[in-house]
């Protein structure tokens, strides 16, 4: 699927080492502790709303558009040290470069009078990902189908960045925010690499500085092993996987425990099974293959773009399989035998036991795991079911009922009489085979 973002030539992203002012001058990092520029009147700055490793978070209001921004600034024990200087300078370029729906955009980029570098970007309402997380439980259908959309915009961020030439290494929720009228941004641009293009002296310490980079519940491992070469627009899609996995889930990629512990088992790639993730809530095989795929440790055997990701999404969530779901406990009966066909089910968790009752036995016919359908040809042909299903252990089935099935197949139209011709031809065959076996026994 084509994406109009990606498909509109941009010049590369250039981070520089210099800062334009007013009146046409430019200010050098090496002056940055020294020089004095005044904090731009038209701004009302209101104390700090949020604190991050080497920086702080201000609303303010700008008096001149009578507009709310938010104010991000290095902290000042941080301002005098270049390496740190001039990677929050470079965050700003960067970011500011960036122009996309789901990043949020800068303003302007400047000097406080004590010499501390600070810029202004749009003030975003909302919640952060991981509150959005915490208010939807794993294994609604509110977190499956609106935690999978919230990610395909964060995909479209990243995709976008990607054709820039800038890797993120630093997704996690607590860097998107969802906002109050359905907008999502990416944020938090300051680990980010430049991977095409050349930064200018000053700022390639920073971006390839040797250690680990981003945060260790979510990075790759080959960001944990801390080689900066080694990252690309695959470690992003890792930190995708990620989120996936957690999304699907409630739990992370590698598991809990200390940074220490976690940055550890990132960097031996030691992934958790998104199977036994899921087992207490249940989610189809379709969707759990994306999170497998992009979660690889080795990066030649993930999605090698985001757009395959998110392409990979999308046909989960265009396939219905966000279905509403139910469980069942072992030995319970899901559909009987002789009834009246409503709903067809498919099984994302758990395995089924299909019989028909023959001279008062039970006679079985097929045992069912993930991914297999029944009761579809009593729900299309509106007749009594034909067979008796029953849980072999605890199942979660998706359901797919009469209006549903209407609205995916278009059954009213001449799509739903092709598909009741094939299904009562299969029906029929179905009818000679059984009476066949009846006369031969």
């Amino acid at each position: 699927m084509s994406n109009p973002f990606l498909e509109a030539q941009a010049e590369p992203v250039r981070v520089i080492e210099s800062i334009p002012v007013a009146g046409g001058a430019r200010l050098s990092p090496e002056t940055v502790a020294t020089e004095l520029i005044p904090t731009p009147t038209h701004l009302v700055v209101s104390p700090e709303v949020a604190r991050g490793g080497m920086g702080h978070v201000h609303p303010a209001t700008d008096r001149n558009l009578l507009r709310h921004v938010a104010l991000k600034r290095l902290d000042k024990d941080f301002a005098s040290q270049p390496f740190y200087r001039d990677g929050f300078i470079a965050e700003a370029q960067m970011n500011g470069q960036l122009e996309h729906p789901n990043i949020v955009p800068v303003h302007e980029l400047a000097i406080d009078p004590n010499g501390i570098p600070y810029f202004t970007m749009k003030f975003v309402q909302g919640t952060s990902f991981d509150v959005w997380l915490h208010d939807h439980p794993p294994g609604s259908i509110d977190r499956l189908q609106l935690g999978i959309e919230i990610l395909l915009k964060v995909c479209d961020a990243v995709a976008y960045a990607h054709h820039r030439g800038v890797v993120h290494r630093d997704l996690k929720p607590g860097n998107i925010m969802v906002g109050d009228f359905g907008q999502v941004y990416l944020m938090d641009w300051g680990l980010a690499k430049l991977i095409r293009g050349q930064p200018q002296s000053a700022d390639r310490a920073m971006m390839n500085a040797m250690g680990a980079t981003g945060t260790p519940d979510y990075m790759a491992p080959e960001q944990a092993r801390g080689n900066p070469k080694d990252t690309d627009e695959r470690s992003d899609v890792f930190g995708l996987g990620a989120l996936l996995f957690e999304i699907l889930s409630g739990k992370r990629v590698y598991g809990s425990g200390s940074a220490t512990a976690l940055l550890k088992r990132a960097a031996a790639g030691e992934v958790l099974s998104i199977d036994a993730a899921c087992e207490d809530v249940g989610v189809a095989r379709r969707i759990r293959a994306v999170v497998e795929k992009a979660t690889q440790p080795d990066p030649a055997k993930r999605y090698q773009t985001v757009s395959e990701m998110q392409d990979a999404m999308r046909a989960f969530l265009h396939g219905g399989l966000h279905l509403p779901r139910k469980t069942f406990s072992a030995g319970e009966i899901i559909v009987q035998e002789g009834d009246k066909g409503d709903a067809a089910y498919m099984i994302i968790a758990g395995h089924c036991r299909a019989y028909r009752t023959v001279d008062g036995r039970e006679e079985t016919l097929a045992v069912m795991g993930p991914g297999e359908t029944f009761g579809e040809m009593a729900l299309i042909l509106f007749e009594p079911r034909a067979a008796t299903v029953v849980a072999a252990d605890p199942v979660t089935v998706l359901v797919l009922d009469q209006s549903t099935m209407n609205e995916g197949l278009g059954l009213s139209g001449w799509t739903g009489a092709l598909v009741r011709a094939l299904a009562q031809r299969f029906a029929d065959l179905e009818a000679m085979v059984r009476s066949s076996g009846i006369r031969r026994g």
